[in-house]
């Protein structure tokens, strides 16, 4: 058979090993991907809310009475407001084709403040103009944040099963020559 047989036979399976692993970390960094913009899709359903909540209170007559933040002006409905724009902000600036540590975690911190803001305005005392959030808007914020919740689930599931796939053999050798480095959690 020659000298040549058992060695050539070895690096062929060795070539046809790590072209395997990397079809499998390009598949699963596809998926991942694709998680992630779904996540990104469900948390730019928050600005609207906001946005449509300022532009209903704006259109109200002035002899008519308001309800709640938005009506008093409270600096905890514009704080949360801005802490939508931010979120909004992290999300423009998130690159939708590249999975982006720095990104992700500007946009989960983004999304903790917006979390945070909505705990401050919704522990706000009752006044006399009724409650401090709109029923309505409750009812959409826990629709909005099931949805954002399940979907951060799955991306973070994908996320892991790639750098899952990052960490082991032979992907760790050929790390210094394939493109692709881990990436953060949500």
């Amino acid at each position: 058979m020659g000298d040549f047989f058992w060695p050539a036979l070895f690096g062929v399976f060795f070539v046809c090993w790590c072209l395997g692993a990397y079809n499998r970390l390009r598949r699963l960094r596809r998926h991942a991907l694709n998680s992630v913009q779904k996540l990104f899709a469900q948390l730019a359903e928050f600005r609207p809310l906001f946005d449509r909540r300022v532009q209903s209170q704006k259109e109200t007559p002035e002899d008519e009475p308001r309800q709640g933040l938005a009506a008093s002006g409270d600096p905890g409905w514009s704080a949360l407001v801005a802490a939508a724009g931010q979120l909004d902000a992290a999300l423009q600036s998130a690159s939708r084709t590249t999975l982006d540590s720095t990104a992700i975690r500007n946009t989960s911190q983004a999304l903790e403040a917006l979390q945070r803001s909505w705990a401050a305005a919704s522990e706000a005392p009752q006044d006399l103009a009724g409650e401090a959030l709109p029923p309505e808007l409750l009812m959409q914020w826990g629709v909005l944040s099931h949805r954002m919740l399940a979907a951060r689930s799955a991306a973070n599931q994908d996320l892991a099963a790639y750098n899952q796939a990052l960490a082991q053999v032979p992907v760790r050798w050929l790390a210094p020559v394939i493109p692709f480095a881990s990436v953060a959690y949500f």
